[in-house]
């Protein structure tokens, strides 16, 4: 699961993004752009309903609304493996202190690379370019890998062309999210129909692939099942 969860709608409380968790029970979380004092409060929600999570931090910055750091986050179920783990900034990164978190894990049996991103907003849409380079580059060493997070940038601009001109070849858990425009792409942010959140597979495939608009209105939640045999052909369906 990957969500930019605009501070969780900021002074909504940890409930939110709890209430995410409850409903998909992902056996990885990868967050965007989240009051971390909130994620914190609720791993110890879900401990009530028999959810165990471990919690790491990644790149945040101070925001007031906050009342403390707002950023990446990764929540990893109990019973899943986890080491390595590693958060790295951005070279280019004009001011957004914009980065990404990595970690190895098992997957469908298999061991996986698995990245946390939040690339650059529209003032620093200069340094996406870098920053996905950054990103490809960083994954290139494993054979099996996971790019997940809030891009800000559509498949099919020029910022993500190192994405699908890599090899091994990058595929998006919806499979009509790629280097060119398809109309049954469909967009994870609320306001604008684009698709900004990606969950790119590299050695493993999808089987499945859901949306969930909150009520934050902002990003839509993204899920996807990992799966060792044959990619979904079928497009990501709301629920």
């Amino acid at each position: 699961m990957t969500w930019n969860s605009h501070g969780q709608d900021l002074f909504s409380g940890p409930g939110l993004l709890r209430d995410q968790i409850r409903k998909f029970r992902p056996q990885i979380v990868l967050l965007q752009e989240s009051c971390l004092g909130e994620v914190r409060q609720a791993v110890g929600q879900l401990e009530a309903y028999g959810l165990h999570y471990q919690y790491k931090p990644g790149t945040a910055n101070y925001h007031f609304l906050c009342g403390g750091d707002n950023g990446q986050a990764v929540l990893v179920a109990k019973g899943t493996p986890l080491s390595n783990y590693k958060t790295v900034r951005y070279s280019k990164d004009d001011g957004e202190k914009r980065g990404y978190s990595t970690f190895t894990t098992k997957l469908a049996g298999r061991t996986v690379q698995v990245f946390n991103t939040h690339l650059n907003s529209a003032r620093g849409a200069g340094t996406r370019p870098d920053q996905v380079k950054d990103l490809i580059a960083a994954a290139r060493p494993y054979r099996r890998t996971l790019l997940g997070g809030d891009f800000n940038a559509q498949p099919w601009e020029s910022a993500m062309r190192p994405v699908w001109e890599e090899r091994p070849a990058y595929r998006d858990v919806d499979p009509y999210c790629g280097k060119e425009y398809h109309r049954w792409c469909n967009g994870t942010q609320e306001g604008s129909g684009k698709k900004f959140d990606h969950l790119l597979h590299q050695g493993i495939n999808s089987r499945a692939c859901y949306l969930r608009n909150t009520r934050n209105e902002d990003h839509r939640v993204v899920v996807s099942d990992v799966a060792a045999g044959a990619p979904s052909t079928a497009t990501c369906r709301f629920v």
